[in-house]
């Protein structure tokens, strides 16, 4: 319990799930910039992964603190076991740089909402210094990649030399004829979620060449397909209105069929993948006005959304899935 005003405050229901959560991400992460980083040759990039490597240590120690003094069991999350020693590299260099933006990117997402449903000041501090974080981490690997040429910048649109109003409906979807040109803020949605796919995309693909179990093996390549299919949609709308689309990173992706991770992690990395990729569309649809493209999203997240239920079934079948911080069950309490 935490001192507060001179009454003890114990840990609220959002703060619990909060801390659970990312101490399973994190644990997650530390196995994979472990492999990144026996792996890595370039020194520049190798920086930025201890960097991040650090980080998420110092997260889970914080977070191991915290579980203890509330006597709240440290969830098992991911570790030795779930790390096969002497793997070689699964994707290159470049890749990496791009996996740390990607992360840092829904990780800042993800902490400060984390922040919005704390209560208590010693949780508050700790998700405002993960946001401290991994904000830093995102400026390091998004400047390494800008410094390396590896990331094509989002397009140049004209910049509005007066304040203009919306003066009809067909703004937001014309029956008959071309529609407008994308607003500046659905750009921002489709770039956003052509990186989430592209990252998903490589993820799988990967993963598909290294599972030995059949029935992960498929569900790698059914998501992998499905990130390809989200990826051929966003790309055509933006090439309807003559906008260039982030490059493809599946060269990235070594020909190696040799495991560095366990299944489980795998299996667990892609429903997080999964899961961030569900927070980008939603926070794509809320900046969307013209109805085709919040078309498309609506019916990209339900089939996204179904793939990632078959994800959770498969942990649970597995006896993979650790189970989250529950209410209390008055009706069985009350037998």
């Amino acid at each position: 319990m935490n001192l507060q005003d001179g009454r003890n405050i114990t840990l609220t229901s959002t703060e619990l799930g909060e801390l659970w959560k990312n101490y399973i991400g994190e644990s997650l992460l530390d196995c994979v910039y472990s492999h990144f980083l026996t792996n890595v040759d370039d020194e520049r990039i190798k920086e930025v992964i201890e960097k991040a490597q650090n980080m998420t240590r110092k997260h889970m120690s914080k977070l191991k603190e915290i579980f203890n003094k509330e006597k709240f069991p440290v969830p098992t999350g991911f570790g030795e076991n779930d790390l096969m020693e002497n793997a070689p590299a699964i994707f290159t260099d470049k890749f990496y740089l791009f996996y740390l933006k990607e992360m840092a990117r829904i990780n800042l997402i993800l902490f400060t909402n984390a922040l919005t449903v704390s209560f208590r000041e010693d949780i508050r501090t700790y998700f405002d210094e993960c946001i401290d974080d991994v904000s830093e981490l995102y400026h390091d690997s998004l400047n390494s990649m800008l410094a390396k040429g590896l990331i094509i910048r989002a397009p140049f649109i004209p910049i509005p030399n007066e304040v203009k109003f919306v003066e009809s409906k067909d703004f937001l979807h014309k029956l008959v004829g071309k529609q407008r040109p994308m607003a500046a803020t659905e750009i921002t949605g489709m770039y956003v979620n052509l990186d989430s796919n592209q990252l998903g995309k490589s993820i799988m693909m990967a993963f598909s060449q290294v599972i030995k179990t059949k029935k992960l093996k498929e569900y790698m390549i059914r998501g992998r397909d499905i990130s390809q299919k989200n990826i051929t949609i966003l790309q055509d709308l933006l090439t309807k209105d003559n906008l260039p689309s982030p490059q493809l990173w599946d060269p990235e992706v070594l020909e190696t069929t040799v495991a560095p991770f366990s299944e489980k992690l795998m299996l667990y990395h892609v429903a997080l993948a999964n899961a961030g990729s569900l927070v980008n569309y939603g926070v794509g649809i809320t900046s969307t006005f013209r109805h085709d493209i919040a078309l498309d999203f609506s019916r990209l997240v339900v089939e996204i959304s179904r793939f990632s239920n078959d994800g959770v079934k498969l942990l649970i079948e597995k006896g993979w899935l650790e189970q989250p911080p529950l209410a209390a069950d008055r009706d069985e309490l009350a037998k």
